[in-house]
């Protein structure tokens, strides 16, 4: 798994890629988390976007350590990152766990939905 970061004055992409499994999705969490962290030090706090559209998860056990790890971050932040390019089949998952909502699904960096409507009641 591979990440990467771009930002613009108002916007900083986290972009996920490859395979995430019950190993590699510490090193994930800690990558989105260290970014929030270094974010909230910044003068002008950005809006934090976590890319997923490349990322491919492989097992489901990681999935769902993956998903308590992410209610985690979201706990213990008040800026809560908003994610894009997030399979159907994953925000399902996702979803599932989210009792609070808390996720928020985009299709892309300019943060669009399908036909103004959530991607997940597509």
């Amino acid at each position: 798994m591979k990440a990467k970061i771009k930002q613009n004055a108002e916007v900083l992409v986290l972009d996920l890629e490859g395979k995430i499994d019950y190993e590699t999705q510490d090193v994930a969490c800690a990558f989105i988390n260290k970014t929030i962290e270094k974010n909230k030090t910044d003068e002008t706090p950005k809006k934090i976007l976590v890319s997923m559209k490349n990322l491919q998860f492989v097992g489901s056990a990681g999935i769902t350590h993956f998903v308590e790890q992410l209610k985690k971050i979201h706990e213990n932040t008040d800026v809560t990152p908003k994610y894009i390019g997030v399979k159907s089949e994953f925000q399902k998952i996702m979803k599932a766990f989210d009792d609070d909502n808390e996720f928020e699904f985009f299709d892309d960096e300019n943060l669009n939905r399908k036909n103004g409507k959530p991607i997940i009641n597509q």
